[in-house]
């Protein structure tokens, strides 16, 4: 019975005003369609296979239990709950109005003629108290290629505190997936792709995340302010506290931290389509682009990583203080008469180098000191006896932000010569970048990219797969006189074998080694593996290994690679082979790219020319 009076209350108090005209109300049904309140339930598509309503599958978030398909539903169940008595409930916190106020106040903006009864919410007002949101920042991490699920970068929103002027004080609104520690990483991996692992929006101080990215990680951050006004500010707010918690499918490529983020400020305002430009994909990149494309973006701050900060104290002292730094960190007892015949600025500088180099070896576990955990704070007792005066010029942003960089979709047509035959080639690239690309806003040395691949013809053939490349990753980090990271690659690739008649065969191959930097260009050498799969040959696979060299040299809109590549075959240990390639790569336009590739393959029965010139657009 009180149902039934509550929707004739209701119908009387929409009804009258759209029928004798004072205002427009909506009706249920048109308010249900809002895209607005589709949003604030997470009725997005994205995907190469789109479900049906919600993404959320947590019942917890739904009032209806027909919630998570129906919105109408789900509105008429909101509107029921929120115009409940408090006492009703025996802790008001469980007040629809107290669990779901971002629902409230779209409600009550479309249907100003609703009363609903006052409810006091302790514990969400001393929560939004606590945030105190004046502003909303848009949070960049850049790539991390050493996480399958950062490899992309990373998206995530800081509140700045009214009155705050130190960021690290502000509270972070992060969305990720809540992984297994003990899974490995292909099992990560196919979890990730598949929604194996929930998703969870959290709210934590933003320190501990600039701790994560910005010094565990080794990665730069961009900070961008976002111009939402006050009552969109605190309507984002609202929907994280009914975001808190509640989980959904993750998905590295479509529901991932980028385009939940992108939901959530839909969510809070009427006036942004931010997710439904993202049907299949989401980029972190792209999503910054399309969050500026629609005048969100105020200003942008540079905040470098660890590694760049200590890269860029390295510059500036002598090699004498970078082995007196090595010394101060690595010696088993410190001793400060190492800085005995250094000015205080040499002192202050070797200092500054030596504790930033302890951080991070204890922060990445890089080394087995004993003494390590100690050093530090011994290193800082040392610093803070000279005058805590700056000694270093900071680190320079770079001219290009990641969302300044190349769009990351490519398509390209070009002419390939091999073994004798010119062929036409159609390739297409989703996402995302590789090493003559332009390299503004991408990370130095690395290349990365799924799912791409490539068909050709000739006037002797039919169309035909030239290659489809399943995963494509390539990391050539560099050295510094105080580090040696890795430098690795992997690829999983259909492809065509010139050895073998250029038969279409699969084929893993990997790699690791060292990269040392060269001024505008990089040196990497590198023990590689390779196992190939196919008819074609003698026991249906072949696995060869040996060592290659790759160089790249990066300008401005200019970028020229080579390499060479000596292979051993495992069965056969008088077989070998050899490859050159060189490759020259030209910007002319904003995200137009000519590319000219010459090459040779060299077995000890035979060998072969190869040659490519192609035209590639971004987008």
């Amino acid at each position: 019975m009180r149902s039934f009076v509550y929707r004739i209350g209701l119908l009387c108090s929409v009804l009258p005003v759209s029928l004798y005209g004072a205002t427009y109300s909506p009706s249920i049904s048109d308010l249900a369609n809002k895209p607005q309140w589709l949003s604030l339930l997470h009725y997005n598509q994205v995907g190469v296979i789109k479900q049906d309503g919600s993404q959320i599958e947590d019942p917890s978030f739904f009032l209806s239990p027909m919630g998570q398909t129906s919105a109408e539903a789900e509105l008429n169940a909101t509107l029921e709950a929120l115009s409940e008595p408090v006492s009703t409930v025996l802790d008001p916190n469980q007040h629809a109005q107290c669990r779901f106020p971002a629902r409230q106040s779209f409600i009550e903006h479309a249907l100003p003629e609703l009363a609903l009864p006052e409810v006091v919410c302790p514990d969400f007002d001393e929560w939004r108290g606590q945030l105190d949101a004046e502003k909303v920042v848009l949070v960049f991490p850049a790539a991390y290629l050493n996480s399958p699920s950062s490899m992309y970068g990373h998206t995530l929103f800081r509140i700045k505190k009214a009155g705050n002027d130190t960021p690290l004080l502000d509270y972070a609104v992060n969305y990720a997936a809540n992984t297994d520690p003990t899974d490995n990483q292909l099992v990560f991996s196919y979890k990730g792709l598949t929604g194996g692992y929930p998703g969870v929006v959290s709210v934590m101080p933003f320190y501990e995340k600039v701790k994560e990215y910005n010094f565990l990680e080794n990665r730069d951050i961009w900070e961008y302010e976002l111009s939402l006004p006050p009552a969109e500010v605190d309507m984002f707010v609202r929907h994280v506290w009914e975001m808190k918690g509640t989980s959904m499918p993750y998905y590295f490529f479509s529901q991932n931290c980028s385009y939940q983020l992108l939901t959530m400020l839909d969510a809070a305002s009427p006036r942004l389509q931010l997710a439904e430009q993202f049907s299949i994909w989401a980029i972190p990149a792209d999503t910054v682009r399309e969050i500026k494309r629609q005048g969100l973006i105020e200003e942008a701050t540079y905040r470098p990583s660890t590694l760049n900060k200590i890269e860029n104290m390295l510059d500036q002292v002598s090699e004498e203080q970078i082995e007196v730094s090595k010394r101060l960190v690595e010696d088993v007892t410190l001793d400060p008469s190492l800085l005995v015949g250094f000015s205080e600025k040499e002192q202050l500088q070797i200092l500054d180098v030596a504790y930033e180099y302890s951080r991070y070896l204890s922060a990445r576990k890089k080394s087995s000191l004993a003494h390590l955990g100690r050093r530090s704070i011994q290193l800082l007792s040392m610093r803070s006896k000279l005058p805590s005066q700056p000694v270093f010029e900071p680190v320079v942003a770079p001219a290009v932000r990641d969302d300044q960089g190349h769009a990351t979709a490519r398509l390209s047509v070009g002419l390939d010569h091999r073994d004798g035959t010119n062929y036409g080639v159609l390739e297409y690239r989703p996402s995302y970048h590789d090493v003559l690309d332009p390299q503004g806003g991408y990370l130095r040395g690395a290349e990365l990219s799924m799912f791409s691949g490539a068909l050709r013809w000739s006037q002797e053939r039919e169309v035909e797969v030239d290659y489809f490349n399943l995963v494509n990753i390539h990391s050539m980090a560099p050295t510094n006189a105080l580090m040696t990271p890795k430098s690795w690659h992997v690829n999983a690739s259909f492809l065509r074998d010139i050895t073998m008649g250029d038969e279409l065969v699969f084929r893993l191959q990997g790699g690791a080694g060292v990269t040392w930097p060269m001024g505008q260009s990089l040196l990497g050498a590198f023990w590689n593996g390779s196992a190939s799969v196919d008819d074609v040959y003698d026991k249906g696979y072949q696995f060869e290994t040996g060592p290659g060299v790759k160089w790249l040299w990066t300008g401005e809109k200019t970028n020229f690679m080579a390499r060479y590549q000596y292979w051993w075959d495992v069965d056969q240990h008088n077989s070998t082979q050899q490859e050159a390639e060189l490759a020259v790569a030209n910007e002319f336009a904003r995200d137009w790219q000519w590319r000219l590739s010459v090459g040779h393959v060299r077995t000890e029965e035979d060998d072969w020319e190869l040659g490519k010139v192609s035209l590639l657009h971004f987008f």
